[in-house]
């Protein structure tokens, strides 16, 4: 491998990313990508990387917006104590329309949020500026232009489609689920995360609570980070008789959906390449690490990145330095996190003998500590860079950009 010059036509396609999130929730962003806000190196929620100022500037040709509606349960459940504290006792109006919101018009409304912010960022550019273009289709993906960034509607999250109601029947409530997933269809949404932090009706989560390291007493040990909040793995399985998995499963594949494997059960998982093989669908995990590097049930084995390439999908590694290494390893280390990524790249290839299975997944704007040194679109130019030493030029392009392009041409249509 290597043997690149890098020029200065590097593209990149980021498999998961939330700037519908922040515009959406944030108050003080108003639909629109143009905004002023931080975007430091640091862990700041309120935080907005993926503004435009920052996409321009940088080498994303795409973007998956993952809407991520907030979950009740999160709001009830996963705040400890301090947070409940701290956001009922500052916002209270806004908590309280978090926990009552119905979750599937919230998701519509996000994502006519994110077609309205799209159309006012491109008002107020020059004619020389780079546009913004929600795509509803691969055909569409395929058509940009040179001068736009494709942004394609994804979701992160099955619950919200909804839960059954009350008075529902197991059938009512599935004839609902299937009419939903056809409108997401016609809506041009191009892969859903079956799970997230929280329960829904179709597949176990696992905790997703991050893992990091604390020195007690004389030893460093890994713990978890919930001090402000705390996720909750399922404690039902693939198959439960009260739940929708197998046929939720099979119903986006045959629709032409993709499927997101990020948050699910491993176990989970297996019954998902299962269901992509039989109909030759690839599969995607869109924002994760790699259990060689750090043994979290969130991550991939080795044995799936193999499945994954097998069914021609794309693992998308996180720009996040807490999933792509060991806590311990961590605590001896800085927050720069380009080295460690391409050690995960360079495992990946080496597992399959080829880089047909990498991809990014930066998880931008969403609950995530990003690297010290790639910390916004604009400088993924240095991950670029740094694969030089590795990769040559077409190598490069594969895992930046046309791996993932392959995947959705063949999972989405």
């Amino acid at each position: 491998m290597g043997g690149s010059t890098l020029n200065k036509n590097v593209r990149l396609f980021d498999l998961h990313a939330h700037p519908s999130l922040k515009m959406f929730y944030l108050p003080y962003l108003r639909s629109t990508l143009h905004a002023t806000v931080y975007s430091g190196a640091h862990f700041n929620p309120l935080s907005f990387r993926t503004r435009y100022a920052n996409l321009k500037d940088s080498p994303v040709r795409v973007v998956v917006n993952a809407h991520y509606v907030i979950e009740r349960e999160f709001i009830r459940r996963g705040f400890k104590q301090l947070s409940k504290v701290l956001t009922w006792g500052l916002v209270p109006g806004f908590m309280h329309r978090l926990v009552t919101a119905d979750p599937w018009e919230t998701l519509i409304r996000m994502m006519n949020y994110l077609d309205e912010s799209t159309e006012n960022t491109n008002r107020w550019l020059l004619k020389s500026d780079r546009r913004v273009k929600v795509v509803s289709s691969f055909k569409e993906l395929q058509g940009l232009a040179d001068n736009e960034i494709g942004i394609i509607h994804a979701i992160e999250g099955t619950h919200s489609l909804g839960f059954p109601g009350p008075d529902q029947t197991r059938d009512e409530f599935w004839e609902q689920t299937k009419n939903r997933l056809a409108y997401l269809k016609r809506r041009g949404v191009a892969m859903i995360g079956l799970a997230h932090f929280f329960d829904n009706p179709f597949a176990p989560q696992t905790d997703a609570t991050e893992i990091v390291p604390k020195k007690v007493g004389n030893k460093i040990v890994a713990e978890y980070d919930d001090m402000l909040v705390r996720m909750r793995a399922a404690e039902w399985k693939w198959g439960d008789k009260d739940h929708f998995s197998d046929e939720f499963v099979r119903e986006l594949l045959r629709l032409g959906i993709l499927v997101d494997l990020s948050h699910l059960q491993e176990h989970a998982r297996q019954h998902v390449y299962e269901h992509c093989a039989d109909f030759n669908r690839p599969v995607v995990a869109s924002h994760v690490g790699l259990q060689r590097f750090f043994k979290a049930p969130y991550n991939m084995t080795d044995e799936e990145v193999v499945t994954i390439n097998k069914l021609g999908g794309v693992v998308g590694l996180i720009i996040s330095k807490r999933w792509l290494v060991d806590p311990i390893d961590r605590y001896y280390a800085g927050n720069d996190g380009i080295p460690d990524l391409i050690e995960n790249m360079l495992h990946m290839a080496d597992l399959t003998g080829s880089v047909d299975v990498i991809g990014i997944g930066s998880d931008f704007d969403g609950l995530t500590h990003p690297f010290a040194e790639v910390f916004k679109p604009s400088q993924f130019g240095r991950i670029a860079h740094a694969m030089t030493r590795y990769f040559n030029d077409e190598q490069i392009d594969q895992i930046l950009f046309k791996n993932a392009m392959r995947c959705f041409e063949n999972g989405w249509d």
